[in-house]
């Protein structure tokens, strides 16, 4: 259960996931079956008695969009389509009043229970039932933006059917691995620099296991496969001998994998959970946790396979103890390596993004900033009394402040540091790498398939803090289920003095806007090619280049119009970039 909202006050930011057998979950049709992340509505936050974490209260019925006499979807005031919701699982969203409001008018029309769907990008939010919450008694949850979207669009075409409550022993044979209770790779994705064998980089691997059938259970067997471009380069199993009774668990651990050597490149990584009899809801036997030996980005959040970009599909931000949003705020990754000195940082990959309700649902023209701090409190692990909350020693080394180009409302970015003040990192140094917005309507991508909660007590390091007013971090942030949807861009530290070299190129990319042609002066420079990426990063064109030549024009008449990168590749391996505008 995630609690993505901080309450501040001074620094203090509190997360909790714990594993709970309560489940949200998807029955029918097919397209729509799993269990979603959600919060509830708990009776210490305000809320009547629903027995939600009771077995014997759980609810499994058909879904119904509530419906405002105005044809709202908010539920603060009564429902005009009472006679539907009656008898079934009432959907509505968050927004213009309590979630206590909303609950007791679903519940009011008859609703069994109610689902919230949030209205800003991201996982769903801790929710305190207010003045209404108390005499609420079916259960409410909250899901996020892109479930509750994903819901929508399949009642369209039929029924769709949940269940909410406690799944214990709802069926005979039930084996659960949850995704906060597995080690995972320590990073999603390590610049092969620091990770050229299994001394550098080693995966470990265990999970908790845990019964929720009604029958016990005995052999349960974890299984861990890793497959690199096809080929397994590791199959493990190992079985435990303990019974395991209804509603038990038990803690699995396998061999490490530590190899003579790492390739570079996509890592599959799953886990199987089993028993010699058939499971009954097998959807939750098995998790994934891919990772990436890559040339130069690192990462905890998880990689696409085909643009290895960093995952993002929703967003996170800090409130204050009022519930106010707090304008200066960072999303920040850890990083510490031994072998730090081979490399020097270059840029930040991330998303940002605006919810629909925002003021100006665009993101053109939103004043961003990336950052590198040394993090210098000094401490081996988290349990050390050295570890500050907040961090209390902290020195800012890089800094890049920007203007989004893009005007949609959910934007993935790289941004550059100035070659001019890059450097090689120190080893066994820790840093942050942060990405930082002013308005309280901004919010940063998380990964939503990873949960480093396991890796948190087998690693005790800070992994995501945040900064919540400036100066303000939090080594903690919003726990280690909310990954930030951040990576970071390296080079080799012996090209720092090339990267500082190609700064001082100077070319002409004309004219600016450009709408049918782009020409390209190279000021004298001997260059092999020129390509044309968006904001992207996607190259769109790519010209070859003749021996001498002085120049070249670029064919823009049918590309959109938008903001372009213009990078020039010199026969000395250098490079040259440079913005322009394509407006037809």
């Amino acid at each position: 259960m995630k609690r993505l909202l901080l309450f501040l006050g001074v620094i203090l930011l509190t997360s909790s996931m714990s594993f709970s057998q309560i489940i949200v979950s998807g029955i029918s049709p097919a397209s729509i079956a799993g269990n979603y992340a959600f919060e509830y509505g708990a009776t210490n936050q305000a809320w009547g008695n629903s027995h939600i974490d009771d077995p014997a209260y759980a609810i499994q019925d058909e879904l119904v969009l509530f419906v405002e006499a105005d044809g709202g979807n908010l539920g603060c005031t009564a429902a005009a389509n009472g006679g539907d919701i009656a008898g079934h699982i009432a959907i509505l969203f968050r927004g213009n009043c309590e979630f206590g409001k909303k609950a007791l008018e679903a519940q009011n029309a008859g609703a069994i229970g109610c689902i919230i769907i949030n209205n800003v990008p991201g996982a769903p939010v801790g929710m305190n039932g207010g003045a209404s919450g108390a005499t609420v008694t079916i259960p409410v949850v909250m899901i996020s933006d892109i479930d509750g979207a994903s819901l929508l669009a399949e009642m369209q075409n039929g029924p769709v059917v949940m269940f909410i409550g406690n799944k214990l022993g709802l069926f005979p044979n039930d084996l659960t691995i949850n995704p906060n209770a597995i080690y995972r790779p320590q990073f999603s994705s390590i610049p092969s620099a620091i990770a050229e064998d299994g001394s550098d980089y080693t995966i470990k691997f265990g999970g908790t296991v845990y019964n929720f059938g009604s029958n016990d259970q005995s052999d349960i067997s974890l299984n861990a496969v890793i497959t690199f471009n096809g080929t397994e380069v590791y199959n493990e199993t190992v079985t435990s001998s303990d019974l395991l009774e209804a509603g038990d668990s038990v803690d699995i651990f396998l061999p490490d994998f530590a190899p003579t050597s790492w390739a570079e490149g996509y890592y599959h990584l799953e886990y199987t959970a089993s028993t010699p009899n058939t499971d009954d809801d097998p959807q939750d036997n098995t998790i994934t946790s891919d990772f990436v030996i890559s040339p130069s980005d690192f990462s905890y959040a998880s990689i696409d396979e085909t643009t290895f970009a960093p995952k993002s599909s929703g967003g996170s931000r800090p409130i204050d103890g009022s519930g106010n949003p707090i304008p200066y705020y960072s999303q920040c990754v850890n990083f510490m390596s031994p072998k730090a000195s081979k490399l020097a940082p270059v840029s930040l990959t991330f998303t940002a993004m605006k919810g629909s309700a925002a003021t100006n649902t665009s993101m053109e023209g939103e004043p961003l900033m990336i950052s590198m701090y040394s993090y210098d409190d000094q401490f081996t692990t988290i349990e050390d009394a050295g570890f500050a909350n907040p961090i209390s020693s902290f020195y800012e080394l890089l800094n890049t402040s920007f203007d989004v180009l893009e005007d949609t409302s959910s934007v993935t970015m790289t941004a550059n540091f100035n070659p001019s003040e890059i450097f090689a990192l120190d080893d066994n140094q820790r840093y942050l790498f942060c990405v930082t917005t002013f308005n309280t309507e901004v919010y940063f991508g998380t990964d939503p398939d990873k949960d480093y909660n396991g890796n948190l007590g087998l690693y005790l390091q800070p992994m995501f803090p945040v900064e919540a007013g400036q100066g303000s971090f939090n080594p903690n942030g919003f726990g280690p289920e909310t990954v930030p949807g951040i990576s970071v861009t390296f080079i080799p530290a012996e090209q720092v003095s090339l990267a500082k070299e190609e700064m001082n190129i100077t070319m002409k990319a004309y004219p600016s806007p450009a709408s049918e042609e782009l020409n390209i002066n190279f000021n004298n420079y001997d260059v092999n090619s020129v390509e044309l990426i968006n904001t992207v990063g996607q190259t769109v064109l790519t010209q070859s280049v003749k021996n001498n030549a002085n120049s070249t024009a670029l064919n823009v008449s049918g590309l959109d119009n938008g903001m372009y990168i213009v990078r020039v590749s010199l026969t000395n391996g250098m490079k040259h970039t440079m913005s322009v505008v394509v407006n037809h």
